[in-house]
């Protein structure tokens, strides 16, 4: 009875630690993101990536050291292959090459924060803002071209325990 209990408590402090992130997509055609490592999908499920249709949202969950990128796959097909972003399949299990812009993320790396920054590092295909939830006074971040846009390339960070809006276009 005890050990149940302890997995039962161990299992909730787990998910609460999770970081959501919603994913908007604000372009007038489909995107889809590109997880790597993968990230944990409304259903509990890990993905490594999925399709969010023009004008919808979804969510993942990040795990509360989770380090990795993220990104919008353009162009894409059932089978997973994309004209930008690709990874080779629908579910990622590898970063995407070059030409894409990434919101990469390291939560709870050092002193009970989240670091963030918009890239285009490895280029650009596609706008991405990145918007920290209640609980964090940094702005909404930005690359809006390559090398453009407000804290593009910049390294933000904000309390562990953030949640974050990641819109595309």
């Amino acid at each position: 009875m005890f050990a149940r209990t302890f997995i039962a408590i161990a299992a909730l402090v787990a998910a609460a630690s999770a970081t959501t992130v919603n994913l908007t997509n604000s372009c007038g055609y489909q995107v889809d993101p590109g997880f790597y490592p993968a990230a944990t999908a409304s259903d509990g499920s890990s993905t490594g990536g999925f399709a969010v249709a023009a004008g919808s949202s979804s969510s993942v969950s990040l795990d509360s050291t989770w380090s990795g990128r993220i990104w919008g796959r353009t162009g894409c097909d059932a089978s997973g292959n994309c004209q930008t972003g690709g990874c080779g399949s629908e579910s990622c299990t590898s970063p995407a090459g070059s030409g894409v812009t990434l919101a990469q993320f390291s939560i709870n790396s050092w002193d009970s924060l989240d670091f963030f920054t918009p890239s285009t590092t490895d280029g650009f295909n596609i706008a991405v803002t990145i918007t920290p939830g209640s609980g964090c006074t940094t702005s909404p971040v930005a690359c809006t071209g390559q090398d453009m846009g407000n804290g593009c390339n910049a390294t933000n960070s904000c309390p562990t325990g953030t949640n974050y809006t990641i819109s595309f276009c």
